[in-house]
């Protein structure tokens, strides 16, 4: 039986890494020592046609990106654009395409081919370079670059996957399998330091946070946790998506068994929950009013957001103000300062504008 790989690196990988998390048929699974080290890693144009998805590559439009073990094993195919080093980078570092039963991506007879993808740690530092390679020609300033990288951060340590070849525009893909965490991910990133992008990927990941279920949560996460130089709040970080148990003492009262609020501040006894979809509906508006009921019930603070909230600065400015009153219950003289200067002072403000733009393309502030 012929067994060979297909490593894809960079933005393809990325884009194979997006359709494989959305794909109900596929998984993503730690690669093997063998699968990158023994495996034969050299392709033909047949292969590359026949094995990735045609909805996704258009190979001889625009050739694939792929990593080699060294520029002596690099492909001379013209359907592929070639980089090396896989030698050199840690096993850890990549996530076998497979299908839910556990099978390599491709088995066609007696050939199988293995689909290989870098995993979020290692993504993040392919993103982070192309980042740097923008900045260093002036098209993006480095901390919209940085905001950039927060967000890809959140959604590979999250629970959902924008498009692969449209992330701005296109579906996003929800309620998914996590592939990492932030811990892991900063893990694999202090086994690279040395390569270009690294550092930023470093920086990104620090401001990351586990759980994010959307774009929407990611921006709004952005706003509450960022720095106010990058366009938040600097608040502490909240659970996100993280079940709440309640107290026996109102179980038999409250409407569900329990909750996953999108934000939790416990030191703050505050929850947030953006409501996306058509809230208009009775049915969606009694959902509401339940879990609205709920909250108030367990004594928590209850903050919904919605589309409309993040239409522009001043809508982000409303929301923050109402939930600092809020905070400002349970902080001291200080918060209050602080929380005056996050919304009033002009140079963060016009980051919060910055912040808005590099997180919510406007399709995800105004379209249906």
């Amino acid at each position: 039986m012929r067994e060979g790989r297909i490593c894809l690196a960079h933005a393809d990988s990325l884009k194979m890494l997006r359709f494989a998390r959305a794909d109900p048929m596929l998984m993503l699974a730690p690669a093997s020592d063998r699968v990158l080290r023994e495996i034969e890693g050299s392709v033909v144009a047949e292969t590359i046609l026949s094995v990735l998805p045609n909805d996704v590559f258009e190979p001889a439009a625009q050739p694939v990106q792929l990593r080699f073990d060294d520029a002596s094993s690099r492909s001379r195919c013209s359907l592929v654009r070639s980089c090396s080093a896989l030698d050199r980078l840690p096993t850890a570092g990549y996530l076998d395409v497979l299908s839910t039963e556990g099978d390599p991506f491709c088995v066609n007879g007696s050939s199988v081919e293995h689909v290989v993808v870098e995993a979020p740690g290692l993504a993040l530092a392919s993103a982070a370079n192309e980042l740097c390679e923008l900045v260093s020609r002036g098209r993006l300033s480095r901390e919209s670059a940085l905001i950039r990288l927060v967000g890809l951060a959140m959604e590979l340590c999250g629970i959902y996957a924008r498009d692969p070849c449209a992330p701005l525009v296109g579906p996003v893909a929800y309620e998914l399998e996590t592939i990492s965490s932030v811990h892991e991910s900063m893990e694999l990133l202090d086994e690279l330091k040395g390569r270009r992008g690294v550092s930023l990927a470093r920086r990104a990941i620090k401001y990351a946070n586990d759980g994010s279920g959307s774009v929407m949560e990611t921006f709004w996460y952005g706003v509450f946790c960022l720095p106010p130089r990058l366009g938040g709040s600097n608040l502490p970080r909240p659970l996100q998506n993280a079940p709440l148990e309640w107290s026996l003492d109102v179980a038999d009262v409250v409407s569900h068994e329990r909750m996953r609020p999108d934000f939790y501040w416990s030191q703050y006894n505050t929850a947030c929950e953006h409501q996306g979809g058509d809230h208009a509906r009775e049915a969606a508006l009694a959902e509401d009013s339940r879990r609205a009921r709920d909250y108030e019930l367990c004594g928590i603070h209850y903050l919904p957001l919605t589309k409309r909230d993040a239409q522009n600065e001043g809508a982000v400015r409303d929301i923050l103000s109402q939930l600092f009153r809020i905070i400002s219950l349970y902080e001291g003289p200080a918060f209050k300062r602080k929380a005056a200067r996050i919304l009033n002072d002009s140079d963060v403000r016009a980051a919060r504008r910055v912040l808005l733009g590099q997180l919510l393309p406007p399709l995800a502030r105004w379209g249906e």
